[in-house]
């Protein structure tokens, strides 16, 4: 399996380095927020900060050797530890946000995470054929404050926002049985091969990870994983069918800082299936993608009103293309689109939709750099409507619309800096807040 947790077109390194899923962050309640109240803070002085320290950034580095790594150093080490089938890596993000105007409150935050993997083939360490294990540690820091706390937002304006702490977060071994299936088992990432699409993982935004349908309840996914396993075939060379299992509640609720491994029957199981159609690969003009997905979670599941349902399930249909490449190959336009349904008796989403389109090469001098612009849609469900209104007297809205414009400069093939721009239509859903406007910088740094 050639792991991708970045679930981006393309970021530093080109080998397994980009293995950071676009993370999510899962919601279970309703988030309806106070009255915005004003800060003593000048927004604009602070992003003027975040314009001079990313042209500061870009001047500085131009002057450094185009090394594959920060620490380019160690690649002799790195050398040797390939030919053994080990390939380490380290990569640093860091979002430094500002909620300009709008949401909650005028503020800003800064975010990081930190990802340390360690991948191991079988065959080349000496021990046997197609096999690979990885083991991947996650770090998260923040300046005492979640962008989501500021912005009012369901769901989420940066995908590596969740709580401080450092974890195990994958652990697994999956193994080949020629070019036409593969078995994984252990700790694992849902959305690190589920209701991916890769035209969509530039963007800051959550949802362009995965959709709000499915991580509000929860599964497997950015930041707390669960043990499971997952099958995966190729009836033919460009069709797919995967299915898999979890534990249906990841890790420990009371505890999410640390791995925990629970298995307790009330859990129940979180089962998953996508069929799918790819060719090419993401900036060729052949590359295609379509799929269509299923998801339940089997335990008892209390909806926002309190109410005991069985169980809970849904669906999702994916798809991009690219619509142009130039004819020197040196820049292309990719397009990709998103669909997710749910139960509107159990969920207060019951409805996601999302499109987006990025450009590689927009810049002839920058062939490498990805501009991208997409939308991201979440509707809550007639009976939470219903219930919030009626029952606990809230103001809410039918939906929260998220508008994202990127930038992604790629420095140095260790180093990216992201100039993002969001704005955020009805945060929350709550009628009582106003459209937020969310600007910041993504820092990306491979050592």
């Amino acid at each position: 399996m050639a792991v991708d947790f970045d679930n981006r077109v393309q970021l530093i390194p080109q080998d397994p380095a980009s293995y950071r899923n676009n993370k999510p962050i899962g919601h279970t309640n309703p988030k309806i927020s106070p009255v915005p109240r004003e800060s003593s803070v000048n927004p604009f002085r602070d992003v003027r900060k975040f314009l001079i320290g990313t042209a500061l950034a870009l001047g500085s580095t131009a002057l450094l050797a185009e090394e594959m790594h920060l620490l380019s150093g160690l690649d002799e080490p790195r050398r040797h530890l390939e030919e053994r089938g080990m390939v380490a890596e380290a990569i640093l993000t860091t979002d430094t946000m500002y909620n300009v105007d709008g949401g909650i409150e005028r503020d800003g935050t800064l975010l990081g995470n930190l990802d340390l993997t360690l991948e191991i083939d079988t065959g080349k360490a000496g021990l046997w054929k197609n096999g690979t294990f990885l083991i991947y540690g996650l770090g998260n820091f923040n300046t005492g404050k979640l962008l989501t706390e500021i912005v009012g937002d369901f769901q989420a304006t940066s995908n590596i926002e969740t709580d401080r702490g450092f974890k195990l977060y994958e652990a697994w071994y999956e193994h080949r049985f020629g070019d036409d299936a593969s078995l994984l088992f252990g700790l694992h990432d849902f959305n690190s091969e589920f209701d991916v699409v890769e035209y969509g993982g530039i963007f800051l935004h959550s949802s362009f990870g995965i959709s709000a349908d499915i991580s509000q309840n929860g599964p497997s996914i950015f930041s707390v994983t669960a043990l499971g396993a997952r099958l995966k075939v190729w009836p033919t060379e460009s069709t797919y069918i995967m299915t898999a299992l979890y534990d249906g509640v990841p890790g420990d609720p009371t505890n999410p800082t640390h791995t925990s491994i629970q298995l307790d029957k009330g859990d129940g199981l979180f089962g998953a299936l996508e069929i799918g159609h790819t060719v090419g690969i993401p900036g060729s003009l052949e590359y295609f993608k379509y799929a269509m997905g299923t998801w339940m979670l089997t335990a008892e599941v209390e909806n926002f009103a309190g109410t005991i349902q069985d169980e809970n399930s849904g669906i999702y249909f994916i798809g991009e293309k690219t619509l142009f490449e130039d004819d020197a190959g040196r820049g292309s336009l990719g397009a990709f689109v998103q669909l997710g349904f749910t139960h509107a008796d159990r969920n207060q989403v019951d409805h996601y939709w999302g499109a987006g389109l990025n450009y590689t090469g927009l810049i002839p001098s920058r062939s490498e750099d990805i501009a991208g612009l997409a939308l991201a849609n979440a509707r809550n469900g007639s009976n939470f409507i219903r219930y919030a209104r009626d029952v606990e007297g809230l103001s809410v809205d039918h939906t929260e619309t998220a508008i994202e414009l990127t930038y992604m400069a790629i420095v140095q093939p260790w180093l990216t800096i992201q100039p993002d721009l969001q704005y955020v239509i009805n945060p929350g859903m709550d009628s009582s807040l106003d459209n937020a406007l969310v600007a910041g910088v993504r820092v990306e740094v491979a050592f």
